[in-house]
């Protein structure tokens, strides 16, 4: 799910301590690298969300996955 990138959603992400991010969910197996459900990352394991892209651009959207669970 795409969210436009606000800086109020950043703002509040980092006051609430939002995480979102593939490594903080419980499906992310780490010594693979990977989703457990084999998902694409489609820019979902950006964190924090405002990280810049590979270019050095700010990302316009901030994705979130369906079936991320936090562990």
């Amino acid at each position: 799910m795409r969210f436009p990138l606000t800086e109020k959603l950043v703002v509040e992400a980092e006051r609430y301590q939002l995480r979102s991010a593939c490594r903080h969910c419980l499906f992310y197996i780490a010594s693979r690298k990977r989703c457990a459900h084999e998902w694409p990352d489609e820019g979902q394991s950006r964190w924090p969300l405002d990280a810049p892209d590979r270019d050095g651009t700010r990302p316009a959207d901030a994705n979130f996955c369906k079936e991320f669970e936090l562990k």
